[in-house]
């Protein structure tokens, strides 16, 4: 009797990481960052940037989009907050990338650190494993007693749960999403079936903590993040062991 371990056939495509900064005080012209935050870059956002004219109450609206024509790079910025994406090719992985991520977000913080207090931070990976049956397999997240009470065939499952923790001193939001999902991966195909799964880790938005963030922090917040994605141990719940 084989023992065949289901979940090792499922090798995870990172779709995009993100790291983002929120502004202690609204920026009043994001729009004016543009040429110099550009430069700072390498010139890696070499399409025409979009402004877009958002009333000043709508602080988390982003004002300008910076993307690269490679679709790999993209930049949001609202008045309160600025996004920052390095997309996946293909079927890169996230320790593929990690390096050239790690050093553009230093650059992003060092500009814009300089010029405004950042009081919060977040670091988002997105990762995408292909799967025919989407609903049932993330339905193996939630308690069977709970399903049982629907009767019939799951059409439909989602999960989101967030957790405290702690990155040292920094109280952080521990959060993750499971859907389903349809990707579009270059080399791989379009509308690919599959389960996206979402890890979030973010400064509690109740705290400020402008006067403590530098940029060794910021990698060591980035490398504490990564070292709890614990995909082995989802995938572990999502494709268990079986035997053949």
């Amino acid at each position: 009797m084989e023992i065949k371990n289901k979940n090792m056939e499922k090798e995870e495509i990172l779709i995009n990481t993100q790291f983002a900064m929120f502004f202690e005080q609204p920026i009043a012209r994001p729009d004016l960052l543009v040429s110099e935050l550009n430069n700072v870059m390498g010139n890696i956002f070499d399409q025409i940037p979009i402004i877009i004219p958002v009333p000043p109450d709508l602080v988390d609206v982003p004002v300008v989009q910076m993307n690269s024509s490679n679709g790999v790079y993209s930049l949001n910025i609202a008045r309160g907050r600025a996004d920052f994406f390095h997309a996946g090719v293909g079927k890169q992985k996230f320790a593929d990338i990690k390096d050239d991520f790690q050093g553009e977000v230093e650059k992003l913080f060092n500009f814009f650190s300089n010029k405004f207090e950042i009081k919060r931070i977040g670091f988002v990976t997105r990762f995408f494993f292909e799967e025919e049956k989407q609903d049932e397999i993330i339905s193996k997240l939630i308690d069977k007693n709970f399903r049982d009470l629907h009767n019939g065939k799951t059409q439909e499952a989602y999960v989101r749960y967030v957790s405290r923790i702690n990155f040292n001193d920094l109280e952080v939001n521990n959060f993750t999403a499971i859907e389903k999902f349809f990707a579009r991966i270059s080399g791989v195909g379009d509308n690919i079936k599959g389960i996206l799964v979402t890890r979030d880790f973010n400064t509690n938005p109740e705290k400020n903590y402008s006067n403590e963030f530098n940029k060794e922090k910021i990698k060591d917040f980035i490398a504490k993040g990564e070292s709890r994605f614990n995909l082995d141990k989802i995938k572990n719940i999502l494709w268990p062991k079986v035997n053949k």
